[in-house]
């Protein structure tokens, strides 16, 4: 009881000292606790109570050890995508809507309380104008859930973000949690083979292929999901390998191959074509050159003689043909063609105001619906540009869309510095990785519902891009760096890079 009443208090003192508002806050948190665990005695049965409980408790430990309770955050969200089958809801809301949901708040609530932890964080004047954006787009939503729903999708990766740079302060905290996210991400591609073993693949079917939609209710999220892992497996095998631990290249090795294999079988084009941006964009930015062309031409011999992926990737040599057959145009890329045309054609004809601000959240459909594509029927009309930046750009306009890129420019900007400046050599490898985790995100932006409408990759994306900022913003405190004035910096080129050492994780 003592350790509760501690919690309280500190949470009180985290309150802006304004007279008696501490004492405010301790004394409105004790009662709307007493009044919640009454209502749930006398109204609720007994299995609603424990539920009751256990969310009062967390509540009070994410606020009294915030890094480590959104680290547990981080870590349980990789399975919560396993668990979608779980029956119940809460106020209407399946399990990981309530989950997503609470998170956010809790997270808005200590963003607020620590703001000044995030004053000097490179995306913080990005993001101002972007909440602003999206609480205008939000209210021009008469559904509340809906409008609720897409916010904390939008908002929940950014703040979880902002928030571990904040609390990661300390290097070796940093790498402990890269490690516990690795061993993690072994369960969802457990996940996988167990389906994969169990004969999934011959129980769907999707544009004539047989896909593994492993432990997933949404094959484009398995796909993406395993993209990640293996974007980050090899990553480590690479570290393993400069440092010559034969045990952990082996181990690496099995565990990016198994991930990589079930990626390839979704036949998810964006998360294929990610990941070989992702690579490449590594092997430049630590100037791995010769790995580079090695890697290309095994990929190069890899599409020539699979037939598999000849045919997914058609379409990329069929934009450039002459053939000038409009049908034949709009149906490239399942239907993107035709979707997007339709729909910026029509957000052109919008209105100024629905221009620059957009057209409200949730209202994205508006604008594609007239288009042909092959998921019209079976969406009722109710299709997504599939596109995260124009799905975004259609709900709230253009400076959204560009402040959600410019946070992701500054990813590339503070990895590029951390890997030209960072003392530690774990820091400097893991900054390089960010950076090409961010390219292959963007492009998975462009073509598809990626890193921003799902929301697991995307706090995957910037949960590991924190640790990336947690050091940068470590080289400035200790005066390594500079901080930039005015407009975005990048640093110099002519900046010799750091040799790459052994890293552990």
């Amino acid at each position: 009881m003592q350790r509760l009443n501690d919690a309280i208090s500190r949470l009180a003192d985290r309150a802006p000292a304004a007279g008696g508002t501490g004492q405010w806050l301790l004394l409105g948190v004790g009662g709307a606790l007493l009044a919640l665990l009454s209502a749930a005695v006398m109204f609720t049965p007994p299995a609603a109570q424990l539920a009751l409980v256990a969310a009062i408790a967390a509540v009070i430990g994410f606020f009294w050890r915030p890094g480590l309770a959104l680290a547990g955050f981080f870590l349980f969200r990789i399975v919560l995508d396993l668990m979608w089958w779980l029956p119940g809801s809460v106020a209407s809301l399946n399990p990981m809507e309530a989950y997503t949901g609470a998170v956010t708040g809790l997270c808005a609530v200590l963003f607020l309380l620590e703001l000044r932890r995030v004053e000097a964080h490179p995306c913080l004047t990005a993001f101002l104008p972007y909440v602003a954006v999206l609480a205008f787009g939000g209210l021009r939503n008469l559904e509340i859930r809906s409008a609720a729903e897409i916010l904390a999708r939008y908002l929940s990766p950014l703040l979880l973000m902002f928030l571990l740079s904040a609390f990661l302060t300390d290097r070796r905290h940093r790498k402990l949690f890269f490690t516990a996210v690795i061993v993690t991400f072994a369960v969802p591609v457990a996940f996988s083979l167990f389906h994969l073993a169990r004969g999934q693949m011959n129980t769907y079917t999707l544009a004539g292929y047989n896909r593994l939609m492993g432990g997933y209710k949404n094959l484009h999220s398995h796909a993406l999901m395993m993209l990640v892992i293996s974007a980050a497996g090899l990553w480590v095998f690479m570290q393993a390998s400069l440092r010559r631990d034969r045990r952990a290249q082996l181990v690496m090795a099995g565990y990016t191959g198994a991930a990589a294999l079930c990626m390839y079988l979704t036949y998810v084009r964006t998360a294929i074509l990610a990941l070989g941006v992702c690579g490449a964009v590594y092997l430049l930015v630590t100037r791995r050159h010769r790995l580079l062309i090695a890697g290309a031409a095994v990929v190069a011999i890899f599409v020539l003689f699979t037939p598999a992926m000849q045919d997914r990737f058609k379409d990329l040599i069929l934009l450039f043909a002459p053939d000038d057959n409009v049908m034949v145009r709009r149906k490239l890329g399942s239907g993107r063609m035709a979707i997007w045309t339709a729909g910026v054609t029509a957000y052109l004809q919008a209105p100024i105001g629905d221009i620059i601000l957009g057209l409200g959240i949730g209202k994205h459909w508006l604008l594609t619906r007239g288009a042909f594509n092959p998921y019209a029927m079976a969406q009722d009309g109710y299709v997504d540009p599939h596109s995260d930046y124009l799905t975004m750009t259609f709900q709230v306009g253009p400076i959204a869309t560009a402040s959600y890129v410019l946070m992701q420019l500054h990813i590339v900007r503070s990895g590029l510095i951390v890997h030209r400046h960072s003392p530690d050599a774990f820091s400097r490898e893991l900054a390089a990785f960010n950076v090409a985790l961010c390219a292959g995100a963007t492009v998975a932006n462009m073509v598809s519902n990626s890193f921003i409408n799902r929301i697991t990759v995307g706090w995957m994306m910037w949960g590991l891009a924190a640790l990336t900022f947690a050091e940068h913003m470590q080289l400035l405190r200790e005066g390594k760096v500079q901080p930039s004035r005015g407009p975005l910096r990048w640093p110099r080129a002519s900046t010799p890079a750091v040799t790459s050492a052994a890293v552990t994780t």
